[in-house]
């Protein structure tokens, strides 16, 4: 996942004006993106960790990052932590689908408590997702609100 995401991110560095005229087209979504690159390293991670949970699409943030001057250990660090909850949930979604395929292989059916301990488990992880989300949500407006201010 690391390599994924630092790939992109080096591969930018070499497009730095590109990427910059093109973030200036969409101010909008730019004004996300640059809120990466201000501050220090912890306002750095932070934000880089929001928009990694936040519903910003992933492939315009591994390139417009380095346009916006963030460093790269906070962009690695922050995207680690803010992709936690996704890697989790399909974890788990894996074991589930994984425990009725074993079941169904076998021409038998999941016990109740199973059935009970796995679907409580899903909605658990799905919502904290979503809560999540709209948490980074929230806090990215927050940190935009808080940098046109100053």
């Amino acid at each position: 996942m690391s390599i994924g995401m630092s790939l992109p991110y080096f591969i930018g560095s070499a497009f730095h004006c590109r990427i910059h005229r093109w973030l200036e087209k969409w101010p909008k979504k730019a004004a996300f993106v640059r809120l990466a690159g201000e501050g220090d390293w912890h306002h750095q991670f932070k934000a880089v960790a929001l928009l990694r949970i936040s519903p910003f699409p992933y492939l315009v943030f591994n390139y417009a990052s380095v346009a916006t001057n963030v460093k790269y250990y906070p962009y690695i660090a922050g995207s680690m932590a803010g992709t936690i909850h996704e890697t989790f949930l399909a974890i788990y979604s894996g074991k589930l689908l994984q425990s009725l395929a074993v079941a169904t292989s076998q021409g038998s059916f999941l016990s109740v408590d199973q059935i009970i301990y796995n679907g409580i488990g899903f909605t658990i992880a799905a919502t904290s997702t979503a809560a999540i989300t709209i948490y980074a949500k929230k806090a990215l407006q927050k940190l935009q609100a808080e940098d046109e201010i100053f």
